[in-house]
């Protein structure tokens, strides 16, 4: 085996893994467990709660917090220890990512398998994934405060930049696999900005979900095509504060994310039909984007009306994901060949 598929199986592995943080991270919101761990510890908090008495007492340290005092007052111990073992995973196999990092790095490194731009791009990855880490620990602190629940600004943060981690470290696969330019299509660049609109577009959508799964906007606002009391209602709170409006309304930033969406239907669309006229190279990944973004608006609305019942909302957090990944490899695509 080459050394460059022992760095793409490597590249394979840290992108599964990955997506089951994000799966793990997601199911630890929607089963309200991500206060349960009140402490953190880096380097020491691997080993969970071991008897009955170490229990009591890690769930003596919940009851000193708001979401225990106003929320969970009445739960069992062995209820405690179900939204516990949701957080605790979700810690525990980022540091597993931190290893299935660190290790084959140094491996790549001392074979000096590695060119000198990739150990610069990995060391960018590296340090994401430090930063997100503490990202993570920063989000949590908020909910650990008088209103026991989590800053969707800092939500938001942390779903970001754990969806721009696997799409970088994707991208790095990519460039090693298609690395073979091309002849340039007819209006080259208008085509590749265009599709980076897209990705912007596609990443500002990841984090109005985040406002909207942070503030909860589904408990108010549960409708479809229109909203509660009709479209007017939409705007109900506008007049308070037009900036705020669209950044912690529940009517705002729902309004947002809805419009966001059919703006990428319409781009997205418009993209294929005029790129498929020019050429066939990613005709299949048009095919299946068509496919994805249509499954994923489907998914979304579900999610809405079923109050994000937890099937939906996680399947439309993976899908959006996907999407995005699919976007990134056509913009390859349409430079680089293997």
């Amino acid at each position: 085996m080459n050394i460059d598929k022992k760095i793409i199986i490597w590249m394979n592995i840290s992108i599964g893994v990955l997506f089951l943080m994000i799966f793990i991270g997601g199911m630890t919101r929607l089963t309200d467990s991500g206060l349960s761990m009140v402490t953190w510890k880096p380097l020491t908090g691997v080993i969970p709660p071991i008897g009955n008495d170490e229990w009591e007492f890690s769930f003596s340290q919940y009851k000193a917090y708001p979401e225990y005092k106003i929320i969970n007052y009445n739960i069992t111990l062995s209820q405690y220890k179900y939204i516990y073992y949701w957080e605790y995973i979700h810690r525990m196999l980022g540091r597993l990512i931190g290893f299935l990092f660190i290790i084959p790095f140094g491996y790549f490194l001392y074979k000096k398998s590695l060119s000198n731009q990739l150990i610069k791009r990995l060391i960018i990855v590296f340090i994401m994934g430090g930063f997100q880490g503490f990202l993570g620990w920063y989000m949590v602190k908020s909910g650990l405060v008088d209103i026991p629940h989590v800053s969707h600004y800092r939500l938001a943060i942390h779903l970001t930049m754990a969806f721009l981690i696997l799409s970088y470290i994707y991208k790095l696969k990519l460039s090693i696999l298609f690395t073979k330019n091309i002849k340039r299509i007819k209006d080259d660049a208008f085509y590749g900005k265009l599709l980076t609109l897209i990705l912007v577009l596609l990443f500002i959508q990841v984090v109005y979900g985040a406002f909207n799964a942070g503030i909860k906007t589904v408990n108010i606002v549960n409708v479809f095509p229109f909203y509660n009391g009709g479209f007017k209602s939409a705007f109900f709170g506008l007049e308070k504060s037009f900036f705020l409006f669209f950044l912690d309304n529940d009517y705002g930033v729902q309004f947002i994310h809805r419009s966001l969406a059919f703006a990428l239907v319409g781009l997205i669309s418009f993209f294929i039909i005029k790129i498929n006229k020019v050429t066939e190279r990613i005709k299949l990944e048009n095919q299946y984007l068509v496919v994805l973004i249509s499954f994923q608006c489907i998914i979304g609305i579900l999610t809405l009306v079923t109050k994000a019942a937890v099937v939906f909302a996680i399947l439309h957090q993976f899908l959006a994901i996907v999407t995005i990944l699919f976007v990134i490899k056509i913009k390859h695509k349409l430079r680089y060949e293997n």
